[in-house]
């Protein structure tokens, strides 16, 4: 048994006007030490040769490897939640992809080989997510994505993603999860959502210390690797001003879809989350008793500031 014989992987690829980055990525795609995917990209209306880029790479793929989507054209979430919840894309295992990252070319055969061993129940949700190296526009090494070490669950999710959606790859059984939610739900972020329920549902999250991909910082970025003190403080006070309560109440909406399905300590643990939006005492009795945390001992202090002032539910 080759390792590509360890399931078929559907590449969940989002694009929009990605014509300067896209070849590398695509050439990083084609050089997967496994080689038993198909790339599903979403085009959410790109104007520059993105298309045409896709179309080229198809011409050189066999099988029908690569098949091209329009998106929805209501942004990047929206692009990678079509793509997610689209009943028609059926694999073994899925993972995100970005239009202007490079993959290392053993990214998907480590990714596979964790998810695999990992002793399955009948759908059980399994995740899979990993550090990044970051590069420049130019393609220089630049530094790496912060390594978490505490635990990967509920409580956690709730207030953070742990790794970017760009490294993530899922199985069958969480992404199903998505096919069964309405159509008109609409997601904060692809991969803080997909940590959110595979946690909620106590599904397998994996974290591999050692990246898998390069993560491209440029201009064009949606969401930045978030590093440097001054791009926290920044990113606190917009949080501070009201950003993630709203995220969170987006959150939520995706999260009573399941709540019914969540073993018994996240219910309890989901009920201390609302109650962060109670009178004071309650608030702050209720961040203990649900032991929520960031992977920062000092950014869970500062969202347990935040709950002080009816900042996060």
């Amino acid at each position: 048994m080759t390792m590509s014989d360890k399931g078929n992987i559907s590449i969940l690829m989002g694009t929009y006007n990605g014509e300067k980055f896209l070849e590398s990525q695509l050439q990083s795609i084609a050089s997967q030490t496994y080689k038993n995917w198909t790339l599903i990209v979403s085009d959410d209306g790109s104007t520059d040769r993105t298309c045409d880029i896709v179309e080229a790479f198809s011409q050189q793929c066999t099988d029908n490897k690569v098949i091209l989507l329009k998106g929805p054209a209501q942004g990047f979430a929206a692009n990678f939640l079509y793509l997610l919840r689209n009943s028609n894309i059926i694999s073994d295992y899925y993972a995100f992809c970005d239009q202007d990252d490079i993959w290392c070319d053993d990214k998907l055969e480590v990714a596979i080989g964790k998810l695999s061993s990992h002793p399955q129940t009948q759908n059980e949700p399994q995740l899979y997510g990993s550090r990044t190296t970051l590069i420049n526009s130019e393609g220089d090494v630049i530094g790496m994505s912060p390594c978490f070490e505490k635990t990967f669950k509920f409580q956690n999710a709730l207030l953070q993603s742990y790794a970017g959606g760009n490294t993530m790859v899922f199985n069958r059984a969480l992404k199903e999860v998505f096919e069964d939610f309405p159509p008109d739900l609409t997601i904060v972020s692809h991969d803080w959502i997909l940590y959110i329920i595979c946690s909620a549902l106590n599904g397998v999250v994996i974290y591999d210390k050692n990246p898998r991909i390069l993560y491209r910082q440029h201009d064009q970025n949606l969401v930045g690797s978030n590093i440097g003190f001054l791009s926290k403080v920044t990113r606190f006070r917009r949080l501070f001003a009201g950003e993630f309560k709203a995220w969170s109440a987006i959150n939520c909406l995706a999260l009573d879809l399941i709540k019914e399905r969540m073993p018994g300590d996240n219910k309890i643990s989901y009920t201390h989350y609302l109650n962060l939006n109670d009178d004071f005492l309650k608030r702050i009795r209720s961040f203990f008793q649900g032991s929520f945390y960031r992977q920062s001992f000092l950014e869970t202090c500062a969202f347990f500031v935040m709950n002080l002032f009816r900042k996060l539910v």
